[in-house]
């Protein structure tokens, strides 16, 4: 009994204050990723390095099979140990884009001394139809334009 009560305190505690792995991480943040056709989607790409060894490595970015053109800005970038570094990702979506929901594979490469490392993280567009206004906020304006023409049309015959 006592040494079951051991292993699950020995458990808890281990299991509970995990340190992070050392390495890299890769964090997508979507800024407006539903537009119309012939828009631009946007995100912030956000790459945290964490490794002792080697101190600073070289990361360029970039999307695997893109389907329409994209940027990053910046593309390429030196990090070091403990630090993170922030890229803009643009993805200009055609004016002939369909509707619908549309995956890209962004893939961040780090080179250095330990060899190349690849992480790759999906995120989405969201292509929606053009939007057509509603007959009433159309017509609300257009009939008070049409009013306001004929008071003054009144006004001046008087």
């Amino acid at each position: 009994m006592k040494g079951a009560i051991f292993a699950i305190l020995f458990f808890a505690l281990f299991i509970g204050t995990a340190a992070a792995e050392p390495g890299i991480v890769m964090e997508i943040t979507p800024i407006y990723d539903e537009v119309l056709p012939g828009e631009t989607a946007i995100y912030e790409v956000n790459i945290s390095y964490f490794m002792a060894f080697p101190a600073e490595e070289h990361v360029s970015l970039k999307i695997d099979n893109p389907i329409w053109n994209y940027s990053f800005t910046p593309a390429e970038f030196n990090i070091s140990s403990g630090a993170s570094k922030y890229s803009n990702l643009s993805i200009f979506v055609p004016s002939d884009a369909q509707p619908g929901t549309y995956e890209h594979s962004v893939n961040a490469t780090a080179t250095g001394q330990i060899g190349p490392i690849v992480i790759k993280e999906k995120v989405t567009t969201t292509v929606e139809t053009t939007v057509i206004p509603e007959f009433t906020s159309i017509a609300i304006p257009a009939a008070a334009i049409l009013g306001l023409i004929f008071l003054f049309g009144r006004r001046k015959k008087d």
